[in-house]
């Protein structure tokens, strides 16, 4: 739908960042890089992630004193850390045989070169993401990626962190060149990230997520792994940190993209989650990725009907009374409350209701809940009560569901109008439904339930009726 919350990726699914600029100084590509890694879990005990990667790049490694890079040090002696991405990127195009040498360097047993070059390459490619364009270059010259990112996480034992960057690099140049990948090297991938002794941090396992789902050719298969739709789905809004719940609304960010019926999802389990992050979360991008989710679901049926009846909408109208540091905000929680509040009214269209009886299949939703009948019951009246007769003969339905909601919908009928005693008995619906109750077919169970319910109704009213009756 042309009014969707655009993801930031260009045709070919590489993020569209700009270069930076030359002039941009040392300091203000440091600070950068320290609020990326601000968010991360570490991995020296008492140390900022932030502090520890700088210890990382204060390590000088010593090429030619391993046996696996000797043979290649003066191709990995070119590369710095701690450099603007682009000199870096420039340096790897001139000499290819560079990345075959940083994977090369993934097998020393020691953990401070391995760190050290996994740090440059992920800062590389978050600084530019330009810098995909090199690995693509080097998957095309046959450079594999793949077995030796793949070998760190699928390690006996191994540093997290050094775990935490392979997922990423490996995740990153999947989804942003996935041409060169299959589906079962991705599936081997997740996989690998929910082993048993996982070697990742759990924050490092859903970057590694999000990073192959912004790729649309690996979506739909990744999301239908179960480790990987139970994760995001299990999420606590209430105690998860910022990062980690960011993360996962992003996962739904990107699966909110796919067409209408192309993804399984559990709708309302999804649509709950959403409402009970806003309802706790007061981080500004987790509400406002949240609220971008919810624009893009609002257009598949099923989910907006579950945004209505789940109660977002009162939830969205609350936050604008909270203290938010980004104005602009506010303007995204009255645009989402708006069209939210379109919804339930389209939803709660006695309009609605006739087309859904005209096509004689009902299904449980908005326009078959008590707060619907209590606002509509007297629109039954319109055409000579037009549309309680036509609900009267979905009572022979073959669609079991439909003969559920039937019942159902005529005992609200029998409680809420002032002539519905009357109306249902002119209709000799009452025999009908009785039948219905009296089934012993399996099938019918909930079709029973809802008949029984219904006759109940029928009967309170009698009773009530009898009340009345001068004494």
């Amino acid at each position: 739908a042309s009014d969707r919350a655009s993801p930031p990726f260009c045709h070919t699914g590489r993020s569209c960042g700009g270069l930076l600029p030359p002039s941009v100084s040392r300091m203000a590509e440091a600070a950068s890089l320290l609020e990326k890694y601000s968010s991360g879990t570490g991995s020296g005990e008492g140390l900022t992630s932030a502090e520890f990667r700088q210890t990382i790049l204060k390590f000088k490694p010593d090429w030619e004193k391993y046996d696996a890079t000797k043979a290649q040090a003066s191709h990995l002696k070119l590369v710095e850390a701690e450099v603007p991405a682009l000199k870096n990127k420039m340096i790897i195009q001139g000499d290819l045989q560079i990345l075959k040498a940083a994977m090369d360097a993934l097998t020393i047993p020691e953990e401070k070169p391995v760190q050290w070059i996994l740090t440059l390459l992920y800062d590389m490619l978050r600084e530019d993401s330009s810098c995909f364009s090199v690995f693509e270059e080097g998957l095309k010259q046959q450079i594999g990626f793949y077995k030796p990112l793949l070998s760190v996480l699928e390690r006996q034992k191994v540093d997290q962190y050094i775990a935490d960057k392979a997922a990423w690099l490996l995740s990153a140049v999947i989804g942003n060149v996935p041409r060169f990948f299959s589906e079962q090297d991705v599936k081997a991938v997740v996989t690998a990230l929910h082993r048993s002794d996982p070697a990742c941090s759990d924050l490092g396992i859903l970057e590694a997520i999000v990073n192959i789902l912004k790729s649309d050719s690996f979506r739909v298969a990744v999301w239908t792994m179960p480790e990987v739709s139970g994760r995001i789905s299990a999420v606590s809004p209430q105690t998860s940190t910022p990062p980690y719940l960011y993360k996962c609304i992003f996962a739904l960010w990107m699966l909110s993209f796919e067409p209408e019926g192309a993804v399984y999802f559990k709708e309302e389990e999804i649509i709950k989650k959403i409402r009970d992050v806003l309802t706790a979360s007061r981080t500004e991008k987790v509400v406002r990725l949240s609220l971008t989710v919810l624009r893009n679901f609002l257009t598949h049926k099923v989910f907006a009907e579950h945004v209505v009846e789940l109660g977002v909408l009162e939830v969205v109208q609350q936050l604008e009374f909270e203290k938010w540091r980004d104005a602009e905000l506010y303007d995204d929680i009255r645009d989402m409350a708006q069209q939210i509040s379109a919804q339930v009214q389209e939803m709660s269209n006695f309009d609605r209701y006739e087309r859904e009886l005209k096509e004689g299949q009902l299904k449980w939703g908005f326009i078959h809940s008590s707060k619907f009948w209590a606002e509509n019951v007297l629109k039954f009246e319109q055409n000579d009560f037009r549309a309680l007769k036509m609900l009267a003969s979905l009572l022979h339905s073959e669609d079991t569901t439909t003969l559920a909601v039937a019942c159902h919908d005529i005992g609200e009928f029998v409680s809420m109008h002032p002539l519905g005693k009357k109306m249902i008995s002119n209709l000799q619906v009452k025999e009908r439904v009785m039948e219905l109750m009296g089934s012993v077919d399996p099938a019918l169970r909930e079709v029973r339930r809802e008949a029984l319910l219904c006759c109940q109704k029928v009967m309170l009213n009698k009773w009530q009726d009898m009340d009345n009756i001068p004494k």
